[in-house]
């Protein structure tokens, strides 16, 4: 170890004067040396009985320390990075002077001193104040940086799902051309002419058709990496959008997350689902039993909720006061209603949220399955007239298809 080198190496050094001088140098040249430091040793004395004594701090004791502490100043700078406003370069320049500093005693300022500082005159607040701020420093970077590329991929998705959504328009719109032109040429009678175009449609058909598939194997593929990618990001802000008395997800992030499966969606055509939930009776069981109550009815809905749906990609939100809801990715409602029954049987056979209470809580529950053609907007008031249906008197609700609805 450097310190141990250098304690060492005055102990032999013939000629040694006091501690911090270096000894004549022929070159001439200005030599640093360590000086011992710590607190002085006590007379020894015998401890008390039951005590252990605590050996005293030598050379060798300090060196170590000090070593250590010049080890992670050393380590901290060689991997810094740059920031904005600072390379990393300077930072690993300055950490390198205040190990030199720890270690050696080399003064921090330039100064016409050329012997080592002793150690209780070495800056120890200076070495925790830089090795503090740079962390801090480093965080708020790193959190601003975490927010600009989570807030960039969720704008390509947008953008990649707005683009989709004009091929699609785009699609349709062509097909109804090609359509109308097949029809008008089957009423020539030209032979070689109509067979020539109707030739040409067929392929400018196919090419339509083949330029589809592969867009949509390359939007399913950026669905998967996005999708994983996005989850990883979202972890960083979960303390702001979470609610305070279940732990579940807040309607921040219902809102945010509601938009961002309808945009998954229209890249991998994978099915999503929404459950809505509504506490029957809450501000009874308020207005009779206590708010205490209520919120014990309220956890013990959230806890049930946490056991049926499982999945990481499950989102599980409190909606509003006595309403949850469950964003069910890669899930239709076929599932989604076989989960509804789970949950309505947990929430069933739950504790009573008050021991005085009279009567079983219970839940409504309402489902939609998201179709491609809805917006976020649509999709929720779809599930809340399933909601709306299921409590006046069904529990459980699954939403009319789109299709269907429009058909009627």
């Amino acid at each position: 170890m450097f310190f141990k080198k250098l304690t060492s190496e005055r102990r032999t050094t013939p000629g040694a004067t006091s501690a911090g001088v270096a000894p004549a140098n022929p070159s001439g040249a200005p030599t640093l040396v360590a000086v011992d430091g710590g607190a002085p040793r006590k007379p020894a004395h015998t401890p008390s009985r039951g005590v252990i004594p605590l050996p005293a701090a030598g050379a060798e004791d300090v060196g170590m320390v000090l070593d250590t502490i010049g080890g992670i100043l050393a380590s901290f700078g060689r991997h810094a990075f740059d920031m904005p406003g600072r390379p990393a370069e300077e930072v690993s320049s300055e950490f390198g002077r205040w190990q030199r500093h720890a270690t050696m005693g080399v003064p921090i300022a330039p100064t016409e001193v050329t012997s080592a500082v002793g150690i209780r005159e070495r800056d120890w607040d200076g070495v925790l104040r830089t090795f503090s701020e740079q962390r801090r420093e480093e965080n708020r970077y790193v959190d601003a940086a975490v927010g600009e590329l989570r807030d960039a991929l969720w704008a390509c998705v947008e953008t990649v799902h707005n683009a989709v959504k004009i091929d699609q328009k785009t699609d349709v719109n062509t097909d109804a051309q090609m359509q109308r032109a097949r029809t008008a040429l089957n009423r020539l009678q030209t032979g070689n002419i109509k067979q020539e175009v109707l030739g040409a449609v067929q392929a400018i058909q196919e090419a339509l058709q083949a330029r589809r598939d592969q867009q949509e194997l390359q939007y399913v593929s950026l669905a998967t990496k996005l999708d994983r990618l996005g989850r990883q990001l979202e972890e960083a802000k979960r303390e702001s959008t979470t609610d305070p008395l279940t732990g579940l997800g807040n309607r921040k992030l219902f809102d945010s997350t509601a938009q961002r499966a309808m945009q998954m969606h229209s890249l991998g055509r994978t099915p999503v689902s929404l459950i809505m939930i509504d506490l029957n009776k809450l501000k009874f069981v308020n207005d009779m039993y206590g708010h205490q109550a209520g919120d014990a009815f309220i956890t013990g809905v959230a806890k049930c909720m946490a056991k049926v749906f499982l999945r990481q990609s499950d989102v599980i939100c409190r909606y509003g006061g006595d309403e949850f809801a469950v964003i069910l990715n890669n899930t239709d409602s076929k599932v989604s209603l076989t989960l509804a029954q789970r949950l309505d049987d947990a929430i069933s056979t739950m504790p009573s949220p008050h021991p005085a209470l009279e009567f079983q809580v219970g839940a409504s529950i309402g489902i939609a399955q998201l179709d491609s053609t809805e917006d976020v907007d649509q999709w929720i008031a779809r599930a809340d007239k399933a909601l709306y249906r299921a409590k006046q008197g069904d529990r459980i609700v699954v939403a009319e298809s789109v299709v269907v609805r429009l058909s009627a």
